[in-house]
């Protein structure tokens, strides 16, 4: 019977160590090309910890193979540091700092228009939100403005935001309503232009801004998203291995639904990093990617770019607020001779998506 569970126990620690493997190469195949391994990415953190409780175990039952688990986990650390951190840099006055800025980027799902929290006073609790949080630039995605509705219309909104002189507003369908990707800063702007993408409804857009005499190009971000319904994660919720004929249909649908945005969103990571490489300046990239750090996306991006969160955030960070699991989708990078400090996510509940902020310090 011992060598029964010595046996059971290493075939346990090379299955757990393979699917970690597996789970991690998701950020290094291009789903377009491949897309059997994308899903997997979605459960690294729990195969992580998963590889880390067995290693513990197995020296606890002092057996020789622990180094199975070592090794992965070793080998997988760099992408575990962009999923969670214990304790990032913090600084409480940031005078000290050669020339900082706040910066914050916030999915606002369209100042909730369609009143999913069933409160006509969310426009205005989340306007209040922001300019309390007073960030020098702010990245808004699903910004929606809308000239028959007085809490939506884009004069007020203006109005509101009169604090920053200096705004870059891109509307899908070229018109001065409707749903927009914003940028809005304390300070002068140069050149600015929209990167559309082809057959989808999300976009990004670049940002010269002159901070102090320095600049920076920084990058707007909404990239494809699934695009799920409540019949959709219907399929999710009630999953079981005795699925009836609908289910099955509606398992097999949004499998479909996941591995179009997977591919769609690689596309666009590689445009957006072409644009990073020829930036002029040095850059600030923010956004919803809708993908995980683990993830062809977050890795084409990122490149040498620095993760904000990664210096100087804390937890797992997630972003996301819904019925699935919240993994950390929305980021803000920079270039790497830029600091980052006092990274914050804001579990404030009023779109599908938690505002998150930083400071940098833009070092010459």
């Amino acid at each position: 019977m011992k060598k029964l569970f010595r046996s059971i126990s290493l075939i346990i620690a090379l299955i757990l160590a393979l699917l970690l493997l597996i789970s991690v190469a998701n950020a290094y195949i291009n789903p377009a090309k491949m897309y059997v391994f994308t899903l997997m990415g979605l459960v690294f953190y729990i195969l992580w910890i998963m590889n880390l409780l067995f290693l513990i175990w197995l020296i606890f039952r002092k057996r020789r193979w622990f180094f199975i688990p070592l090794i992965v986990l070793i080998i997988t650390l760099n992408h575990w540091n962009n999923t969670f951190q214990f304790r990032g840099k913090k600084i409480k006055n940031e005078s000290e700092l050669e020339n900082p800025i706040k910066i914050m980027s916030f999915n606002v799902h369209m100042f909730d228009y369609y009143n999913h929290s069933g409160s006509n006073e969310t426009p205005e609790i989340i306007y209040d939100f922001i300019l309390k949080h007073d960030p020098d630039i702010i990245c808004i995605q699903e910004f929606y403005s809308n000239i028959t509705k007085p809490l939506y219309n884009p004069a007020y909104i203006m109005a509101r935001f009169k604090m920053y002189q200096h705004k870059h507003i891109e509307y899908f369908y070229k018109s001065h309503s409707g749903t927009a990707m914003a940028t809005f800063s304390k300070f002068p702007l140069g050149d600015k232009g929209e990167i559309r993408y082809n057959s989808t409804s999300n976009m990004s857009m670049y940002t010269d801004i002159n901070v102090r005499g320095q600049m920076i190009r920084v990058f707007n971000n909404h990239l494809e998203s699934f695009g799920l319904i409540d019949n959709d994660l219907e399929a999710f919720d009630n999953f079981d291995f005795r699925m009836d004929d609908a289910q099955k249909v509606g398992l097999r649908k949004l499998l479909r639904k996941l591995i179009k945005a997977f591919v769609l969103r690689a596309i666009q990571a590689e445009i957006i990093a072409e644009h990073i490489k020829n930036s002029p300046y040095p850059v600030i990239v923010c956004g919803d990617f809708n993908d995980t750090p683990v993830s062809y996306v977050y890795r084409t991006i990122s490149g040498n770019l620095k993760d904000s969160f990664r210096a100087s955030g804390a937890g797992f960070g997630g972003t996301y607020n819904g019925k699935l699991p919240s993994f950390r989708i929305d980021y803000i990078l920079h270039s790497p001779q830029f600091d980052s400090y006092n990274f914050k996510k804001f579990n404030f509940d009023y779109s599908d998506h938690f505002p998150i902020m930083v400071t940098i310090d833009l070092k010459k």
